[in-house]
């Protein structure tokens, strides 16, 4: 597998507002697991509605990969993240505040190349303090 070619393609979808591109990297029973945020998506209509929410909230989205590499089904993707909150997020108002975070996303893979699992660590104490600039 191209791992840098398939991060491209996740953060290409992460960005993109269509949701269909996003939920299509992923098995039907996937699971995304963001315990920043205290979200758990299992299955495409949780990752449908988890992106569609991101995507209404946050503009000018941006994502690239310094290192992505993998063994077999299992991949280590460092990200760094920006971009704008224009809409309400999690129940947070607008801020028009750019920001810009560091992670990584621990993904396996399904038999068939979707995304059967994805785990994002990032500090988002960090991500709210500049929200709240």
């Amino acid at each position: 597998m191209d791992v840098p070619a398939f991060a491209r393609a996740y953060g290409n979808a992460w960005a993109s507002r269509d949701t269909a591109v996003f939920v299509a990297l992923f098995a039907p029973d996937a699971v995304y697991r963001d315990d920043q945020v205290g979200r758990l998506s299992r299955g495409h209509p949780d990752l449908h509605a988890f992106h569609a929410h991101f995507v209404a909230a946050i503009s000018d989205i941006r994502m690239d990969f310094p290192n992505a590499f993998g063994n077999g089904r299992d991949l280590c993707l460092e990200w760094v993240f920006s971009g704008v909150q224009t809409g309400t997020y999690h129940g947070r108002a607008p801020t028009g505040i750019g920001f810009r975070a560091n992670g990584v996303a621990v993904i396996r893979l399904a038999d068939d190349g979707r995304i059967a699992s994805v785990t994002d660590y990032y500090d988002s104490a960090g991500v709210q303090r500049q929200r709240a600039a």
